[in-house]
């Protein structure tokens, strides 16, 4: 019997492949496409050889790996990440975890089998290379009368830019608003958090207040400290947010609220901290929210709300591969299927067509990949987001007016809507 290898991998397309490269290999191989059951399956019966993705619903392969190597009846276990999620802080990260070797998706069939060989002889791996594209899906209906109501309070990037000027897109980093059944949920705590926190003080009608971060990139945190409803009597915030397997996610929520500045006094009020994993939550009555990972630096997710038959979607940082994806690069196929028929999908359109072909590989979308793959999927309305802080309104207004030709030209079925501060979006 041949070398015991245990593949988890979510996409059964990939997995599958694997698997028989590894069978033909001479390799005793598990595939297995639910990450709880693969962690419970190698602690079992450790095997000598581990193959895992990065995004999965439940635990994320990065965590997977952690654990793994943290516990000493497996640390010895060769652990293999392959993800088409190859940023540099994730290779990074996958290497401080313990892994052993990175492989990106799409990777080369004639030398996967070899690379694995020579990892268990101890020796260095080559690079691997890419193949071709997913098909994604169709186009919905739209719904009537509005049962969700969402507010753009930031929308711009964190970047070098230190010219000051005002803009009618505004300069505030991401935070949205979602008013639903009754209950209000926040998305991001970047700048824009500190108006939202200072109008929900005046108007004290949502004092029950969900916080959903994507990440902790600084954009998106860095007006968590002077969110005026934490220093405020009668206030319950609850803050949901991704995990890092080397970190505790309480501890690092509360040193941000510890920076706040001396004026805004001790916290006043309740605060409950929730890990968000690829699961679904029923947040509130009749309020459905499903997680999910997202193609960007480090452990970062976007969301998607559902609730009295309508659908959104917030994705502010997230990389799509577009026509230059590869069947291995499953991102798009994935956010499609997730995002299918959305009412509203607010999406990462940071760059240019021309920019984006300098800056691949940093988590961000160009505008037309974003604008396709949103009418690929079937949405309804389509909110671009998350400007680069150094385009003028000039720019901007001239990305809007491409956007909406390319919509024509195309024959999409799809409303477009530029993010701006006070942007308000009934559904």
């Amino acid at each position: 019997m041949g070398t015991r290898a245990v593949v988890v991998d979510d996409d059964s397309l990939v997995g599958e492949l694997s698997k028989t490269l590894l069978e033909d290999a001479g390799y005793e191989v598990d595939l297995i496409n639910d990450s709880a059951k693969g962690l419970q399956s190698i602690l079992a019966r450790p095997p000598a050889l581990v193959l895992l993705d990065i995004l999965m619903p439940g635990l994320d392969g990065l965590t997977l790996c952690h654990r793994i190597k943290s516990n000493a009846a497996t640390k010895a276990v060769k652990v293999v990440m392959v993800s088409g999620k190859a940023f540099h802080a994730d290779r990074k990260r996958a290497a401080d975890y313990g892994a052993d070797l990175f492989i990106e998706k799409p990777y080369n069939v004639d030398t996967f089998a070899m690379q694995i060989a020579d990892l268990l002889a101890g020796q260095a791996p080559p690079s691997l290379a890419p193949a071709v594209a997913p098909r994604l899906g169709p186009q919905p209906q739209a719904p009537a009368e509005a049962k969700m109501h969402a507010t753009v309070w930031g929308c711009r990037s964190l970047s070098p830019y230190e010219g000051g000027e005002p803009s009618r897109y505004g300069r505030h980093t991401p935070c949205v608003s979602l008013e639903v059944a009754g209950s209000l949920l926040i998305f991001d705590a970047g700048s824009g958090i500190v108006p939202l926190g200072q109008r929900l003080v005046e108007e004290g009608k949502y004092r029950n207040l969900w916080l959903l971060l994507t990440h902790f990139h600084q954009d998106h945190i860095e007006g968590l400290e002077k969110f005026a409803p934490a220093y405020a009597e009668g206030f319950k915030i609850n803050i949901g947010a991704p995990a890092s397997p080397d970190e505790a996610l309480e501890g690092r929520i509360q040193n941000l609220f510890e920076a706040a500045p001396p004026e805004f006094g001790a916290m006043q009020a309740q605060l409950e901290i929730f890990e968000m994993r690829e699961e679904t939550y029923a947040l509130l009555p009749g309020v459905q929210l499903s997680p999910f990972f997202a193609n960007h630096p480090d452990t970062t997710l976007a969301f998607v709300v559902e609730a009295e038959g309508r659908k959104f979607v917030y994705a502010p940082d997230s990389e799509i591969y577009g026509e230059q994806g590869t069947a291995m690069q499953d991102y798009d196929e994935r956010l499609c299927r997730l995002a299918q028929g959305a009412d509203v999908l607010i999406h990462d359109a940071r760059y240019l067509d021309s920019d984006y072909q300098t800056r691949k590989n940093n988590g961000h979308s160009s505008w037309a990949d974003t604008v396709d793959l949103a009418a690929r999927c079937g949405i309804r309305r389509l909110v671009l987001f998350h400007h680069d802080d150094s385009y003028s309104d000039a720019l901007l207004d001239r990305t809007e007016a491409d956007a909406r030709k390319r919509i024509a030209e195309k024959g999409y079925a799809l409303e477009l809507m530029m993010a701006r501060e006070g942007l308000k979006i009934g559904f």
